[in-house]
């Protein structure tokens, strides 16, 4: 009886044992979802006279674009688009870095078109650096949405990260990321003038008006000198157009008295009168009333 009890109990082990290693090779082989957390950290900074110089106070938000599913056998990683993400879904984990460039410009496009909100957003501090901690292993958009003015001059592309990152061969939770900025230099607008005074907003119509014309551009006032010479030049020459007109009645009456005189100097006095008359008439037009004889 004794070794009938014995029997059972190693029939009984074997069965367990056999249950334990078939749930570890089914763990082990299937693909699940990682509960491990993960974190990424930018280091904000560009290269000036061979010192590392700290961009410090820009804002950074964090969208999740994709779930992440883990292969524990080969340490691979595979994405499943998020629903907000699904009409630009593709094969993330086969993106190379210049596929994941492009892609993460036409994802920050999608997002901003959709109005999606970011999971989260961070500073970075006096040191440049911007950490979002407590991650869901996932594929995430990085973008700037907050740049101060002292780092105006320095341009950040949207990227896309993965959590955790396989670094040779090996899953790294805890990403760290170098963002590369682009130098773009400000164009000068209109702004204050000598001494922090207010531009003139005269002066600057005059530099518009100026260089539509093709002339030099001007903030002295020379421009508008011009401008007062030209119209001065044009209401002299009005004048002198209306003095001419207001003197041609005169000269036309004085034409009229020379032919008078001419038509006159044979005739009697009655025909001179009549004569004085019509050139008369003739001269001042519908301006004389006409005579009624008595």
């Amino acid at each position: 009886m004794r070794k009938d009890a014995i029997t059972s109990m190693r029939n009984a082990a074997a069965v367990l044992l056999a249950c334990a290693i078939v749930l570890l090779c089914f763990a082990w082989r299937s693909p699940a979802y990682a509960s491990v957390s993960g974190s990424i950290e930018l280091s904000c900074g560009i290269e000036r006279a061979g010192e590392h110089v700290a961009l410090a106070g820009d804002g950074y938000a964090l969208t999740k674009v994709a779930s992440a599913e883990i292969d524990g056998t080969s340490a691979s990683v595979s994405y499943v688009t998020e629903r907000a993400f699904s009409g630009i879904d593709r094969n993330w984990a086969a993106l190379d870095g210049a596929g994941l460039r492009t892609a993460a410009h036409e994802v920050f496009a999608h997002a901003e078109k959709q109005g999606v909100k970011p999971q989260a957003t961070a500073y970075a501090d006096a040191a440049g650096k911007v950490t979002f901690p407590s991650l869901e292993p996932g594929l995430y958009l990085i973008s700037r949405f907050e740049v101060v003015p002292a780092n105006a001059e320095f341009s950040c592309d949207p990227a896309l990260v993965g959590v955790p990152a396989t670094i040779d061969g090996v899953l790294t939770y805890a990403v760290e990321v170098t963002p590369k900025f682009e130098h773009e230099p400000l164009t000068p607008g209109p702004g204050p003038s000598e001494g922090g005074k207010p531009a003139d907003p005269l002066d600057q119509l005059a530099d518009k008006v100026a260089g539509a014309l093709g002339f030099a551009k001007t903030s002295d006032g020379m421009f508008a000198l011009a401008c007062a010479a030209a119209l001065c030049a044009f209401a002299a020459v009005v004048l002198l157009l209306w003095r001419r007109r207001a003197a041609a009645p005169a000269g036309a009456h004085a034409a009229g008295s020379k032919r008078l005189d001419s038509s006159v100097s044979g005739a009697s006095d009655a025909s001179v009168a009549a004569k004085c008359g019509e050139a008369f008439a003739a001269d001042c037009g519908s301006d004389s009333e006409p005579h009624t004889k008595a």
